[in-house]
């Protein structure tokens, strides 16, 4: 607890109640006033003094003067006011801090072992009991608000309905099923609008397919070849003899597809690298775009509900359907 210096009579004090270390300088006379603060020790700096002559020390105790040991505080934060505790010696302060060391020690064991003695077995051997397994959330409505909240950070949409429903709860001030009511239309608010801004992925989607199939007939079928060829190239093709089968067929065709079908696959690689790289920045222009959209929209309607809440549901919803979500 205490320490002497070797030369400047340094002793160095350690408040377990406060959680702090301060260092202060006496002089030969014990009898001092300790400075102890409401809050925190940090909140002092002590400037210390040189160490006090025999002579000096004589005449102070001759005069029952108290010399100012602790020179001059300064105070760090905005503490106005510091009570004081007196001290009649040295001693007195080691067991009064020593005291109080033991007594911690004593409260911190006795609540160790509280704490050790109430707490339930939850694993045997290292697995888990069978009372413990019971406790375990089956359904999103079950869980917790911390687990329900990192869920949602998860853009899993049960996790987002949760937050919404807890939400309309604490805000109306109603029942679960009553705010599973409200969330409902909730859903069906942010389902407005859905198919127009999926129509480009629906378009997409079928160009692509319809595309890929129609190939396969406009090189290697001789009535579509031929029909195409009328219409939109009249070239001329090989004699009926070099067309008996398929492969003739698409060697005779593929002088006319072969730039069009080449170009096509350029093409659509040139437009899968820049998606990649698009990917690569986080960037996608359009389906972030109508994402943002509907969520804002969805918050204008209910501004009275968390806006981060509706944002990650409105996200998380598919543009093809409603997502069937469990309970």
């Amino acid at each position: 607890i205490c320490q002497n210096g070797a030369e400047t009579n340094e002793v160095k004090i350690m408040s377990l109640s406060f959680g702090a270390r301060t260092t202060m300088r006496i002089g030969p006379n014990f009898s001092r006033q300790l400075p102890f603060a409401s809050g925190n020790l940090r909140a002092f700096q002590t400037l210390s003094t040189p160490k006090t002559s025999s002579s000096d020390s004589s005449k102070n105790k001759s005069s029952h003067a108290t010399p100012d040991i602790f020179g001059q505080w300064r105070m760090t934060n905005a503490i106005q006011s510091v009570p004081t505790v007196h001290f009649s010696s040295l001693s007195a302060i080691a067991a009064n801090l020593s005291s109080s060391t033991s007594h911690s020690h004593l409260n911190s064991k006795q609540t160790t072992r509280s704490m050790t003695g109430s707490a339930p077995e939850t694993h045997r051997d290292g697995k888990p009991t069978v009372d413990y397994v019971k406790k375990m959330p089956k359904t999103f409505a079950s869980m917790s608000n911390e687990q329900i909240l990192h869920f949602a950070e998860l853009e899993i949409p049960e996790a987002c309905r949760e937050c919404i429903v807890r939400d309309v709860m604490a805000v109306d001030n109603v029942e679960y099923d009553e705010a599973m009511n409200v969330f409902e239309k909730i859903a069906k608010t942010n389902r407005e609008g859905m198919t127009a801004a999926a129509a480009p992925f629906y378009l997409g989607f079928g160009i692509a397919v319809t595309a890929g199939i129609a190939s396969i007939p406009l090189v290697f079928h001789l009535p579509t070849v031929d029909w195409f060829n009328e219409n939109f190239v009249t070239s001329e093709l090989p004699p009926k003899e070099d067309l008996e089968t398929c492969l003739e067929v698409g060697a005779a065709s593929w002088g006319w597809m072969e730039p069009v079908l080449g170009h096509i696959s350029f093409f659509l690689l040139c437009m899968h690298f820049s998606r990649a790289q698009l990917q690569n920045l986080g960037i996608r222009p359009y389906f972030n775009w109508q994402k943002e959209r509907r969520s804002r929209r969805l918050i204008e309607k209910y501004p009275k509900y968390d806006a981060e809440f509706l944002a990650n549901y409105s996200k998380c919803d598919r543009l093809a359907e409603l997502h069937e979500m469990g309970d």
